[in-house]
């Protein structure tokens, strides 16, 4: 392999982690509209004025958490199951392709606050939790944390796909790819439930947050809640025909 295939296919795979980086935070660029982007920026304002002009506002932190929280879990909830709203965004919009779009961007919307509300509960409410432990360890550990629970959900995400992280196949009530059992999923049943959201836990202990830890924990809770009601349920019935 020469020189410049060798830099042409870093640079693919350089591009393609980064496309699928953004697309897990909210915003899918292959699907990008005026709106989508319009909201995703503004969202993205908001949360930069939040943490320059009330950093350590907990009170709001935690309205904020608790309803980013409620509408994120709770639409999975309402618009997924088996005769949930999904139903109804496919009649709205007429197709299945104009309705997932639809729900996928509503989903991105919520995917990003539900990031940002976790991560600004921990750095509005620094604490002293883990005052014990060394600067230099904690700083190490929380990072080896976080770079290996964003890579597990990168790299989950790109063996399943981006359509199957927004639970494209949930939505349209079928299967849409063959179960996966490549990339993590060889070793974890659920990387993203699981290992995929120690990022969370990393930031509040770096910030000594004893709400940050419970909001990661809550959070984990919810969507496994959501897994084992309802999506784990779609998995047997579709992917391995079994149950109902």
């Amino acid at each position: 392999m020469t020189k410049s295939n060798r830099i042409s296919k870093l640079f693919k795979v350089i591009s393609e982690f980064l496309l699928i980086s953004i697309s897990m935070v909210g915003y899918v660029p292959k699907n990008a509209t005026i709106a989508r982007t319009i909201t995703i920026f503004l969202s993205i304002l908001f949360a930069i004025f939040i943490s320059i002009y009330y950093p350590y506002n907990k009170d709001f932190a935690i309205l904020y958490f608790l309803i980013s929280e409620v509408f994120y879990v709770g639409f999975l909830m309402i618009v997924l199951s088996k005769n949930g709203l999904r139903h109804w965004f496919i009649r709205k919009w007429g197709n299945e392709h104009a309705g997932y779009l639809t729900y996928e961007a509503i989903l991105g919307f919520l995917f990003f606050h539900n990031l940002i509300s976790i991560g600004y509960i921990a750095s509005s409410s620094p604490g002293n939790l883990f005052q014990f432990i060394g600067k230099e360890f904690l700083l190490v550990t929380v990072s080896i944390m976080f770079i290996s629970g964003f890579a597990i959900k990168i790299l989950a995400a790109k063996a399943v796909s981006i359509e199957i992280y927004y639970l494209k196949d949930m939505f349209l009530g079928k299967k849409i790819s063959e179960f996966v059992k490549t990339g993590p999923y060889k070793y974890i049943s659920n990387p993203m439930y699981g290992i995929g959201q120690v990022q969370a836990y990393a930031t509040a202990i770096w910030y000594g947050s004893e709400y940050g830890l419970v909001a990661a924990i809550i959070n984990q809770v919810l969507v496994f809640t959501f897994y084992y009601l309802f999506e784990k349920k779609f998995i047997k019935r579709v992917y391995l025909k079994t149950g109902n």
